[in-house]
């Protein structure tokens, strides 16, 4: 009789419960990446029917950062994105809505800049899914140079300052991508990353771990302890 009671409980709550309980903020079974969906989400040119018909009349970067770009010939309001060429591929960085007249319109957004070269574009994408890009400008950084290191027994990867990363795992695909001077690895399983930052090409090691979620992790068979047991 109990049992009854228990299951006839259970389908009460799982039809009445709000299906958003369920689903939360996934699409598909995968969290939407913060860069990734820059994009063209928000856009209403399918339902306008506008295409991409921006001209470029000016286009420059600050040394603090500052992408500005004048444009015309705006066919309709779609959002412009600007990317970045980073290591060997562009990223979307970031998003202003266009203000869609024909007479010219003015833009700026603040991006981060890599040391050394660093270059940028702005695209829009219409209805009929063609993008229209404007030339790529490069602009030369004199900030210093990012350098990283493994700290607090391999729990966390520290950045000298914020930088865009990528980081792969042993088989190639693709860990953590995002912006920030510092991420946390305690829950990375053992083995060799690759790590785009800086518009450069690094690596870490993680190291095994004993009682990694306590104050003091212990790291498993360290480099130092080997070179004494091998003399």
């Amino acid at each position: 009789m109990k049992r009854a009671l228990y299951i006839l409980l259970f389908l009460v709550f799982v039809f009445l419960c709000p299906s958003n309980l369920w689903s939360g903020n996934h699409k598909n079974g995968k969290i939407e990446d913060p860069i990734s969906s820059l994009g063209e989400k928000g856009s209403d040119a399918k339902g306008e029917k506008i295409v991409a018909t921006f001209e470029i009349q000016s286009f420059k970067i600050s040394k603090d950062g500052m992408v500005s770009w004048t444009s015309k010939n705006e066919s309709g309001s779609l959002p412009y994105i600007v990317e970045q060429f980073i290591f060997d591929k562009w990223v979307p960085v970031a998003k202003v809505n266009g203000v869609g007249s024909p007479s010219p319109n003015s833009y700026s957004v603040p991006v981060i800049l890599n040391s050394g070269e660093n270059k940028f574009r702005v695209k829009q994408k219409g209805y009929d899914k063609m993008s229209k890009f404007s030339d790529a400008i490069t602009f030369y950084s004199k900030k210093e140079a990012v350098s990283y290191s493994v700290k607090n027994k391999n729990q966390l990867l520290e950045f000298s300052s914020d930088t865009y990363f990528i980081v792969y795992n042993p088989y190639g695909a693709i860990v953590k991508q995002g912006y920030g001077n510092s991420l946390n690895i305690s829950e990375y399983a053992k083995g060799y990353y690759c790590l785009v930052y800086d518009n450069k090409l690094g690596g870490f090691e993680k190291k095994k771990v004993w009682f990694k979620n306590s104050c003091c992790p212990i790291v498993v068979n360290p480099i130092h302890l080997r070179k004494k047991r091998k003399n």
